[in-house]
C-alpha cells in the first residue's frame, strides 16, 4: 500500500506540470482548524489549534474526464506552537513531544483529490492523497475527506486519519516520572475553511 500511494504521488506530482482546463484558487481563512486527539492511561485529551494565521492559497488544477484533479499548489501551514490541550502542563509536554521550538510549522500538503469537488451545500465525501509535516518528519497518506459549502460562500474541506507518534519519530510525552503515560494512537483532524478566489 505504501509502495502504490508513493508511485501514485509522484504521477501525480508530474502531472502537476501539465496543462489544466480548469483552476481553483482557495483562500485559506483564519477560522481554519486542526485538532490532534489522544489518550492516557488515564484519560482522553484533545490539543488543538483554533485559528489560523497564515496566508495560504490552495491552487487546484482539474485536468478533464476521468483525470484526478491535482494541486500546483497544496501547502497549508499551521503554527505548532498554537496548540492548546486545555491545561498549561499538557500543552507544555505536547509541544516538546512534536519538537515545536526547533520545527514550528504543522503542514498539511494536498497531492490530489479522487475527483473534481463541486462546492455544494450537499457534503461530498472522497479521498485525498496529501502528506503531513510534523516535528520535522514528511509522511505521504491517503485520507477521507469531505466538502461542502454553506450559504455565504465559505467552503469547508475536512479530514481525518490515525496515526501514532511513531509515525513521525515522536516518542509520547510522561508525566510524574511515568505515573501518566499518553498512548501511542493519536487521531488528526483538520477543518479548512476556505474561500473560491473571485480571480481565479
Amino acid at each position: 500500500m505504501k509502495a502504490l500511494l508513493i508511485l501514485l504521488a509522484i504521477s501525480l506530482m508530474s502531472a502537476r506540470h501539465e496543462s489544466p482546463t480548469l483552476v481553483h484558487r482557495l483562500i485559506v481563512q483564519p477560522s481554519s482548524t486542526l485538532n490532534i486527539e489522544g489518550s492516557t492511561n488515564i484519560n482522553s485529551f484533545t490539543c488543538a489549534i483554533t485559528k489560523y494565521v497564515g496566508s495560504d492559497t490552495l491552487v487546484l488544477h482539474e485536468g478533464g474526464h476521468n483525470i484526478r484533479p491535482v494541486f500546483v499548489r497544496g501547502a497549508v501551514e499551521l503554527d505548532a506552537s498554537s496548540f492548546d490541550c486545555g491545561m498549561a502542563m499538557m500543552t507544555s509536554d505536547f509541544q516538546k513531544a512534536i519538537n515545536s521550538k526547533v520545527y514550528p510549522a504543522i503542514v498539511i500538503d494536498f497531492i490530489s483529490f479522487e475527483r473534481p469537488p463541486a462546492y455544494t451545500a450537499a457534503r461530498e465525501q472522497f479521498k485525498g492523497i496529501l502528506k503531513i509535516s510534523l516535528g520535522g518528519v514528511t509522511r505521504l497518506f491517503e485520507v477521507n475527506c469531505s466538502i461542502d459549502a454553506d450559504s455565504s460562500g465559505t467552503i469547508t474541506l475536512a479530514g481525518s486519519r490515525e496515526f501514532t507518534f511513531s509515525d513521525f519519530g515522536l516518542a509520547p510525552p510522561t508525566r510524574m516520572l511515568g505515573a501518566v503515560k499518553v498512548n501511542e494512537g493519536l487521531r488528526v483532524s483538520f477543518h479548512l475553511k476556505l474561500k473560491l478566489d473571485p480571480n481565479s
